[in-house]
């Protein structure tokens, strides 16, 4: 078994051995390009953790793309992408496409969480932010369906452990134009992540007057999300959608959860160079 030391080194050198493997069947045809994409969105949603209310608020999203190197906020991906490939958040790059299957790699910061004004969890340390190197596989099922799976790990070790996210997408077209998605999701994590999101430890417990809480490697979370996504015209692209997010099992009983089930509601508008 590796040590938590070494899963970081273990994904990169993943990471690498795919790319050189992918270098030997042949190059990955991606076109060099400044594509970049500019915009903002507005969304209605509720960390499922600690006693914050619904919250509305917006954010603005970006992309852009140097050569075969993406840079992009998360809610950029499916606007950047219309009519395109897949874009992952952060810092990404494609490492071998086919027409039944794609994989890459991506850098992303993980923002972590605080608890400072909180008034129950305020005692609790900070979840502290970290980096997550990341490998996502995509597969296509049919002309509608497709799936993915993506394993990412903390790269500084910070206690974030490792997290293996899957999906099943289904894609209705409108038109050349427009189409809608119907998402399902589901998450899994180990010990570690789990302990330091979802857990109390008995020095926090004792500080806090909470009860502690352990728990080990097992599935987080489950969601279903529908979103429709529509180019207005060459440049501008919207977006808007609808989803759902409960908490499973350990994850669900932690006292830090203080409702296993949140719904979520977003629009976007951006506009794309290209």
């Amino acid at each position: 078994m590796a040590t938590r030391a070494a899963l970081p080194l273990t994904l990169i050198a993943a990471c690498w051995a795919v790319a050189g493997h992918a270098q030997q069947t042949g190059p990955v045809t991606l076109e060099a390009s400044r594509d970049y994409l500019l915009g903002a969105s507005l969304s209605s949603g509720r960390d499922p953790f600690g006693t914050n209310e619904q919250k509305l608020g917006l954010r603005p999203i970006w992309a852009f793309q140097l050569g075969r190197f993406r840079f992009a906020t998360s809610g950029a991906s499916a606007l950047l992408a219309q009519g395109r490939e897949s874009v992952d958040s952060g810092v990404s790059t494609v490492l071998t496409r086919s027409d039944l299957l794609s994989l890459s790699t991506s850098l992303a910061i993980d923002e972590g969480r605080s608890w400072k004004d909180d008034p129950v969890y305020g005692g609790l340390p900070r979840v502290r932010d970290t980096v997550r190197g990341r490998v996502t596989a995509g597969f296509t099922l049919s002309p509608r369906w497709s799936g993915s799976l993506r394993a990412s790990q903390d790269l500084l070790g910070r206690d974030g452990g490792l997290r293996l996210d899957s999906g099943l997408n289904y894609r209705y077209p409108l038109s050349p134009q427009t189409h809608w998605d119907l998402s399902l999701g589901l998450g899994w994590a180990n010990g570690t992540y789990r302990q330091t999101h979802y857990g109390i430890a008995p020095t926090a417990a004792a500080t806090t007057g909470l009860q502690a809480y352990a728990l080990g490697s097992g599935f987080d979370g489950a969601s279903l999300g529908w979103r429709m996504t529509s180019a207005l015209n060459r440049n501008w692209v919207a977006y808007g959608g609808l989803s759902v997010y409960q908490l499973q099992g350990a994850v669900a009983r932690s006292p830090l959860a203080t409702s296993t089930t949140t719904f979520g509601a977003t629009l976007g508008l951006a506009y794309r160079n290209n």
